[in-house]
């Protein structure tokens, strides 16, 4: 139960945003002031202060690097855009979810994460999201799907000589080659750290690092060392899984910086799995890569299309 809100939003797919009232305290929206003019909808400083909040605890949940706020407000404000977008042309070709396709999606994830409806929705009660919200951005998040399946991901498709290139080239690691066992020490920080909080906990990190190269046992009260257990690497956290990718077993890696800490690796071991190279796994990653490109491609011939006015007051927002 702990973390199935994050599971929940990680779930969907990634184009979309929702409204998620920030916890910390919503900003005044008795002037919700117009942030951007997408063709006749609008993005309002409500939503873009909504949609930062919801990205950063993604972010926090996924082990991600958060980077600067000018960059995730631009990067927010691009996603809500292109939602718009999206949504204006589910519209205009007459995609509709009904009530029933929605609840069968909302009892899928509650299934998926092994609890009730009801539990599902007291635990983003909890987390301060109304069920009002999350029934309407699942709807949108299912719209999207259906439009995407529709307009791009149903002409995409691999060739069998494609995939035989793929198996070949350096693009291509099979997931289930390697099994890591990763001991995570993690030097926390609080939510909003001030620059002095920060320089304490890098300095900390630093010294545990040390401590953990020498190959002594971590004392240190503020330290939480986490043994993560046998993972491939697809299972590992994004923001720790490419320096794990090139690290050899014992070997000692960090501080990474996330949004929770400063985090220290230490790679216990290494061991290869009995499993083959699958070809239908690598068709799958292959056409993974087809799909995300082709959205990619396609999202951008709807924006250089439409009529797109950005505020010059949005980076105050």
């Amino acid at each position: 139960m702990k973390n199935i809100f994050f599971l929940i939003l990680l779930s969907c797919i990634a184009l979309t945003t929702n409204t998620y009232a920030d916890k910390a305290g919503k900003p005044d929206n008795s002037i919700d002031r117009i942030v951007a003019i997408v063709n006749d909808d609008v993005v309002t400083r409500s939503e873009l202060h909504h949609s930062l909040a919801l990205t950063k605890m993604q972010m926090t949940a996924a082990h991600t690097t958060i980077p600067s706020q000018e960059i995730m407000r631009q990067q927010a404000l691009d996603q809500l855009i292109n939602k718009k977008l999206q949504l204006q042309i589910a519209k205009q070709i007459g995609i509709k979810i009904t009530d029933d396709d929605l609840n069968n999606v909302i009892k899928r994830i509650a299934d998926q994460n092994q609890v009730s409806i009801q539990t599902l929705y007291n635990q983003l009660s909890q987390e301060g999201m109304s069920v009002a919200d999350y029934r309407d951005e699942m709807r949108d998040q299912i719209t999207l799907q259906k439009l995407q399946q529709q307009e791009v991901i149903n002409h995409v498709s691999v060739t069998p000589e494609e995939i035989t290139l793929f198996m070949h080239s350096e693009m291509w690691h099979n997931p289930e080659a390697s099994e890591y066992r990763i001991e995570d020490i993690l030097i926390p920080i609080t939510d909003a750290p001030k620059t002095d909080e920060l320089s304490a906990a890098k300095q900390r990190a630093e010294a545990v690092m040390v401590e953990a190269q020498q190959g002594n046992k971590i004392h240190e009260a503020s330290a939480q060392v986490t043994d993560l257990g046998w993972r491939k690497l697809s299972e590992i956290p994004s923001a720790f899984a490419e320096q794990v990718a090139v690290m050899q077993a014992k070997e000692v890696a960090g501080p990474i910086q996330t949004a929770n800490g400063f985090h220290i690796l230490r790679l216990t071991d290494v061991r290869n799995s009995s499993a083959a190279p699958d070809r239908k796994q690598a068709e799958n990653a292959l056409l993974q890569r087809k799909f995300e490109d082709a959205i990619k491609n396609w999202v951008s011939k709807l924006r250089a299309q439409a009529f797109i006015q950005v505020s010059s007051k949005t980076a105050q927002a």
